[in-house]
């Protein structure tokens, strides 16, 4: 199953993630590259809001989509700007790059939208071999705890005149794979009409603690360590797994 991010879901995302918008990962990410002189490799970096802050910051990024609609939106936000535009058309499972990179980030989850557990290890494979000898990577998963059904959510942007919606509601939930499957419906309204909606199908694969450290050394990652919520060291000796939202892990080629 492949989440598509069509014109409308990258409207709306934009709408609610727009550019330089932080959850403290922009923060935490560049604090972590601080000394990190050559570029950086972004996957799934969708409307730019992570991407344009390191650019901002001084940092040479490269990033690529499979979303063209989300592309179209990022390219703007660069040109905007009048900065470097780094950013390509690309997927997960084939990605390629003549450059090697100091750093690759993956932030928000977005290594989530890899569902095979077998796919998600060549993808690091992929990515290791895209970094120079002493390149790291940092990656952000979400807790297995937000698995757990939240129930039916709508919600809606209001731009003058135009409003967006998104409804979400969950079919289905695997523990055994650790999965989601979500029923996305976008709408688009203008002065109280319905100008167009989109239905996405949207799976998410997640991650315990020790198994992604597992999947990284697979990959051929080393000096692996892990914070929680952009602040809590995590210890292996405690529970404190529970308590993180946003699980970051860092590794070294």
């Amino acid at each position: 199953m492949q989440n598509k991010y069509g014109a409308l879901a990258a409207m709306v995302y934009h709408a609610d993630k727009p550019v330089g918008r932080s959850f403290g990962d922009v923060e935490f990410y560049l604090e972590r590259l601080e000394g990190v002189g050559g570029p950086v490799l972004e996957p799934a970096v969708g409307n730019g809001r992570f991407l344009i802050p390191l650019l901002e910051a001084g940092h040479t990024v490269y990033g690529f989509d499979a979303s063209s609609h989300m592309l179209d939106i990022c390219k703007q936000e660069i040109s905007i700007r009048n900065l470097a535009d780094n950013v390509s058309m690309q997927r997960f499972d084939d990605f390629c790059y003549s450059e090697k990179f100091s750093a690759a980030v993956i932030p928000a989850g977005s290594i989530q939208l890899i569902t095979s557990p077998d796919e998600c290890l060549m993808f690091l494979k992929r990515l290791k071999g895209c970094l120079s000898s002493s390149g790291k990577v940092i990656i952000d998963t979400d807790s297995l705890a937000c698995m757990v059904d939240p129930g039916p959510e709508t919600r809606m942007w209001n731009l003058g005149d135009e409003i967006l919606t998104l409804t979400e509601s969950r079919v289905r939930t695997s523990y055994l794979h650790q999965t989601t499957v979500s029923l996305l419906k976008y709408e688009h309204w203008r002065s109280g009409q319905l100008v167009s909606s989109e239905m996405d199908v949207f799976m998410l694969r997640f991650w315990g603690v020790f198994e992604f450290q597992s999947l990284l050394i697979q990959a051929g990652f080393k000096n692996i360590s892990v914070t929680l919520d952009y602040g809590t060291p995590f210890l292996r000796e405690s529970g404190d797994a529970a308590s993180g939202n946003v699980i970051t892990f860092e590794a070294l080629v």
